[in-house]
């Protein structure tokens, strides 16, 4: 006997039509679950994509924000106009996340760095002018018109996003060690000498300067014009001249010494000035055989040549330092001492108004009338070795004439001086090699530069200081730009 199963609703369909049922059931769920499953990918993706364009549009813009803030303190040297400048003009170089960079002023802070406690004071005004750290902000940001467009995020009400970044960059100071020559020869251009070189007027020109500058005096009836007597008697010289009983005016030497000097110098002989008797001759003369400081102090501040040019490069070189305001400091080195090597007249300071003092108070010939340039650069090298400051560019400038002569030969003395610029470049102190006067060694100088990596500038003789002090801050900026800038943050 058959019989039929019946459904819940008394339907007579066999079993087959309710497994069908089943499997319409399971296909609609799939349908749902792949549709929420789309949905959680997508999602999925636009974080991946996006994120992926949030985090390399950001690193883009911190390079933007280092590139700009390293190219601004470049320009610090030059005032904050320039490094505002700069700043921007190498922020649009860049594009982060498809958009340009743009930097504003208001995007660009001026500050002093404390390297010890890694912090940033902004300065503001009048006071920017002293600051040695830049931080710059690079933004993509709505109210600039450049916010980064999101790929997905859009669709979720989210379409753009504003992003910045911030690089401090310092323009590291410098420890400078001076090194002046203080030889004979750096008051040669002064004397009859070398009038191959510069003429006969330029000579006589500068030693009537010199004795309008020792007060225009006259010793008896001996005044600056020159005087022709034939004598040899030195007691008939001096009554001729009225000086028989008028004291010799400086602190070492006496009248029959220059009377003899009149007489018997090879140079005025040659010259023609042998016998002329006169403030020009008497000028010379201290120049040539009484130019130490113990015999005539006074001569430290007239304007004998080439050693007025150096403390007008010095004047310059520290008028520079203290018009950028930066935190350098200066040493001072001279040769020859009186022990024949050099003297380190003053370590490094910040104090450069003590520097340019004791720079205006020396002379030629001060200590010592011989040349040992290598003991200037040995002292100068030592001192920024023990004292000069971690982190800093340590350099030298030297001023001389670069007639090497001690110690011993004139060839060995050369060789001290190179053999002294290979230790300076060994230890990263670059040279600038400033060459002064009508005979100075140019080659050795710029030998100097060449070996520490340095720069070799030449002052000709008989220039006043007008002549040369546009190309001599030329040289000065040079070196400024030299200085290592670096990321503190």
């Amino acid at each position: 006997m058959r019989t039929s199963r019946l459904n819940t609703n008394g339907d007579t369909r066999g079993a087959g039509h309710i497994r069908d049922l089943a499997g319409t059931t399971r296909r609609g769920s799939a349908t749902i679950w792949g549709a929420v499953s789309m949905g959680m990918l997508m999602t999925i993706g636009a974080l991946v994509v996006d994120g992926a364009m949030l985090f390399g549009s950001h690193a883009d813009l911190q390079a933007a924000a280092d590139a700009s803030a390293l190219a601004a303190a470049s320009g610090l040297v030059d005032g904050s106009e320039v490094a505002r400048a700069r700043a921007s003009e190498y922020a649009e170089k860049n594009w982060a996340g498809g958009e340009p960079v743009t930097v504003s002023g208001s995007d660009v802070q001026f500050g002093d760095w404390d390297d010890e406690q890694k912090t940033f004071t902004p300065l503001s005004g009048a006071d920017e002018g002293y600051a040695d750290a830049i931080r710059v902000t690079a933004r993509l940001d709505e109210a600039k018109g450049n916010p980064l467009r999101l790929a997905f995020a859009q669709m979720f009400g989210a379409g753009e996003a504003n992003l910045a970044a911030s690089a401090t960059a310092v323009y590291r100071p410098r420890d400078i060690v001076l090194v002046l020559d203080l030889s004979g020869s750096m008051n040669y251009d002064s004397q009859f000498r070398h009038i191959r070189y510069l003429g006969r007027d330029a000579i006589e020109s500068n030693l009537y300067q010199i004795w309008t500058e020792l007060g225009s005096q006259t010793w008896g009836n001996m005044g600056f014009d020159t005087r022709y007597i034939s004598s040899d008697n030195d007691n008939y010289v001096k009554q001729q001249l009225g000086i028989d009983n008028v004291p010799y005016p400086f602190a070492q030497g006496n009248w029959n010494g220059y009377i003899n000097y009149v007489q018997g110098d090879n140079t005025l002989r040659n010259e023609g000035y042998r016998k002329d008797y006169g403030g020009l001759t008497f000028m010379n003369y201290l120049l040539d055989k009484r130019r130490e400081h113990h015999q005539t102090p006074e001569l430290a501040y007239v304007s004998a040549q080439p050693i007025t040019a150096v403390k007008n490069s010095v004047d310059i070189f520290l008028d520079f330092l203290r018009d950028i305001a930066t935190d350098d400091r200066v040493g001072l080195s001279v040769y020859t001492a009186s022990n024949g090597h050099a003297l380190l007249e003053h370590g490094l300071t910040d104090d450069i108004e003590l520097i340019r003092s004791i720079t205006r108070g020396r002379q030629a010939a001060h200590y010592d009338p011989m040349t040992n340039i290598g003991a200037g650069m040995q002292v100068a090298r030592e001192e920024l070795e023990l004292n000069g400051r971690t982190g800093t560019l340590k350099t030298m400038i030297l001023f001389t004439d670069g007639q090497a002569n001690r110690p011993g030969s004139t060839s060995e003395a050369r060789a001290y001086v190179t053999d002294e610029a290979q230790r300076a470049a060994d230890n990263g102190f670059p040279i600038a090699a400033i060459s002064m006067g009508a005979n100075a060694a140019q080659g050795l100088m710029s030998s100097v530069a060449d070996i520490s990596n340095g720069v070799h500038f030449h002052v000709p003789g008989g220039q006043p200081v007008a002549a040369y002090e546009q190309q001599l801050r030329e040289v000065f900026e040079h070196i400024a730009a030299e200085r290592p800038m670096r990321l503190v943050q």
